[in-house]
């Protein structure tokens, strides 16, 4: 039974909401995050400090007079009465539709609502210390539920009407938004969430976390603000690692070694994997093809995913990393970015390697959550995402 909440959002009022929206710094070079702030005056990454991608921040007080000279100016303003936000992204050949609601955090303790990733302690603060600062949340947390036919048909009756926003983000996503105040609408689809036994967190765990922390460090901030897809709508892509050197073995060495556990193959171009315990590799200018072989010892369902086949194998036993989710000498690379940003990132630096992996499953994340388990962070990357500012929600 998940509960949720219409709220007052604030959105963009007088400036073009395509303007304002801050997509994933994740999608973001640091130069393209410059031009951002430089050519949008208002938009929200002048507020919205991207984690470990500036060297400089901006004080959080500045962060605060930006977001408050915002709304004197009616750039966004808060909506009078409670809606719900029914949610719209299209990218290609796909669409999802889905929900802007609160939820609450009780559920979240509760294991209703159901992490699948570690997070790091240190970047939770730091998103707490933002959202504090505003005392709003940004960016709402993606969480995706299990396929509901009425769901969608409830949504599907409003998005009949033309949509308050509807906009191009910057990797030609569309997206639309439908701002719902009807009380009839509010309390059929809060009757439907109640029929749903859990929802999964798909992208921001470490929001969620802050959030946590915000309700017990100021309550009585209970709920936070969720854009809601059903699971069978949302995109998971590779989330690939580039590693800074071979742990002092030379190229034949190190191909020597991994022959015990994988079968290699040279390819004459960049190698996506096409199905699990499929790796591709590059090194000094060369792809490779790489089939597990090796022995699982373990029974654990969690043992068997290759993002684990890939720490347990590669990074720690070959590249003595013992610590594969804060090792100075990983750099992850979102899918989105392609292999070419895995060739450019070890071309720079000839004692790397890269791998690409094989993108996990809805499924693999769905019973990772329900068995109370968690991937090492880095290891999914939900694409296209819900954008940050197009609704934001102001907590006490």
């Amino acid at each position: 039974m998940v509960d949720i909440w219409p709220f007052f959002g604030t959105r963009p009022y007088n400036q073009d909401a395509k303007t304002l929206i801050a997509p994933s710094t994740d999608h973001l070079s640091i130069e393209n995050i410059a031009i951002f702030r430089k050519n949008n005056y208002w938009n929200y990454l002048k507020i919205l400090n991207p984690v470990g991608q500036l060297k400089e921040k901006d004080s959080l007080l500045e962060a605060k007079n930006h977001f408050n000279e915002m709304k004197d100016n009616d750039v966004i303003k808060k909506d009078d009465s409670l809606h719900f936000y029914i949610y719209q992204i299209e990218l290609a050949n796909h669409i999802q539709l889905g929900f802007l609601s609160l939820a609450s955090i009780k559920d979240f303790e509760r294991k209703i609502i159901k992490p699948h990733e570690k997070i790091y302690e240190s970047r939770k603060i730091e998103r707490a210390d933002q959202m504090l600062n505003l005392s709003t949340q940004i960016g709402p947390i993606y969480v995706a539920y299990p396929k509901e036919d009425n769901i969608r048909d409830l949504l599907l009756s409003q998005v009949k009407k033309p949509p308050s926003y509807d906009f191009e983000s910057f990797d030609k996503s569309v997206h639309k938004l439908w701002c719902v105040n009807d009380k009839n609408f509010i309390k059929e689809l809060q009757i439907l969430l109640k029929n749903v036994k859990s929802i999964y967190i798909a992208d921001g765990h470490h929001r969620m976390g802050a959030m946590e922390y915000i309700s017990k460090k100021k309550p009585p901030n209970e709920k936070f603000m969720v854009a809601a897809f059903p699971s069978n709508e949302s995109k998971i892509f590779d989330y690939n690692r580039v590693i800074k050197d071979l742990n002092g073995f030379s190229k034949d060495e190190f191909i020597e070694i991994l022959s015990k556990d994988f079968n290699l193959e040279k390819k004459n171009s960049s190698y996506k994997p096409t199905k699990k315990n499929e790796f591709g590799m590059y090194h000094e200018g060369q792809w490779y093809a790489l089939e597990f072989t090796g022995l699982i010892k373990s029974n654990k369902f969690i043992d068997t995913l290759d993002i684990n086949i890939l720490n347990n194998f590669f990074l720690k036993k070959i590249l003595n990393i013992k610590d594969v989710n804060n090792d100075e000498r990983i750099r992850f690379i979102a899918g989105c970015h392609g292999l070419s940003a895995l060739e450019k990132k070890v071309n720079e630096n000839p004692d790397s390697v890269a791998f690409s992996i094989f993108p996990s499953e809805i499924t693999d994340v769905i019973r990772v959550a329900d068995n109370n388990l968690t991937m090492p962070p880095k290891s999914t990357w939900f694409d296209p995402k819900p954008l940050d500012g197009l609704v934001v929600y102001e907590f006490e």
